[in-house]
């Protein structure tokens, strides 16, 4: 069988890892046998790649299948790939929520690791954050992922007050801040492959990074970088810095 993470249009789905662990699947989630059943069609002798969010991927045939739930058995195992060599968590400053949604579902298409929402003192006063935007957030992070062809679930923190990012943040091996300001563009930073395996990347709001917060950044380790002499929004800077990374660490 070729290697089905490769083969286009393949149907792929991240499911609970105890769901394959057995060589017999039985799925009984609501929500994935709806888009099955009556957006996808999908019959008994149809074929889907299931992914345990870990960098396993189950090839599996369904031998039954309705609205309350599914079976079958798994033809293959494989390692599931599509994931960049070094790990990338984004902290990225709540704004606008389509526009906050927009870079979420494009960042994780680009490999982001992890997506921490961080409140900047600019950061807009918004609606309250909680459980139900919390799993709207992972949900498209979900269905991004699975578009992408990734194997590994990227995972959305609960959002974070810019102190805590910026401690966490520093802990990576290499720990960027974007910052229009800066008199060090990202290119002249990271020039090459090197032995990097965890990136940081705080990106403010609409209405830029306090100076408060930028000194706090560079203390705790941050390097400001520019992106170029223009202006980017507060969506397209991250997004921006992941494509420049890729290319600079032939990601």
């Amino acid at each position: 069988m070729d290697n089905p993470t490769t083969i286009p249009n393949t149907h792929r789905f991240f499911v609970d890892p105890v769901w394959l662990r057995s060589d017999e699947i039985l799925i009984d989630d609501p929500s994935l046998l709806h888009q099955w059943t009556r957006v996808l069609r999908l019959t008994a002798g149809d074929r889907v790649l299931l992914l345990d969010g870990l960098g396993m991927a189950a090839v599996v045939q369904l031998t039954a299948i309705d609205r309350r739930q599914a079976r079958g058995y798994v033809l293959a195992r494989c390692h599931a790939g599509g994931e960049l060599a070094v790990a990338i968590d984004l902290y990225l400053a709540l704004i606008r929520p389509e526009r906050f949604e927009w870079a979420l579902q494009k960042a994780v298409e680009l490999g982001i690791r992890r997506i921490i929402p961080v409140v900047f003192a600019r950061s807009l006063p918004g609606d309250r954050i909680d459980k139900h935007r919390l799993v709207r957030w992972q949900r498209i992070a979900t269905e991004a992922a699975e578009q992408a062809g990734r194997g590994r679930l990227p995972e959305v923190s609960a959002p974070q007050p810019f102190s805590t990012a910026v401690v966490a943040g520093s802990s990576a091996d290499l720990a960027l801040m974007l910052d229009e300001q800066a008199e060090h563009h990202l290119r002249d930073i990271v020039t090459s492959p090197t032995s990097l395996r965890r990136i940081a990347i705080i990106s403010g709001p609409e209405g830029g990074i306090d100076p408060r917060e930028r000194r706090a950044a560079i203390d705790h380790g941050f390097v400001a970088v520019s992106l170029g002499p223009r202006i980017l929004r507060a969506e397209t800077a991250p997004l921006t810095a992941l494509a420049m990374l890729q290319y600079a660490l032939h990601l």
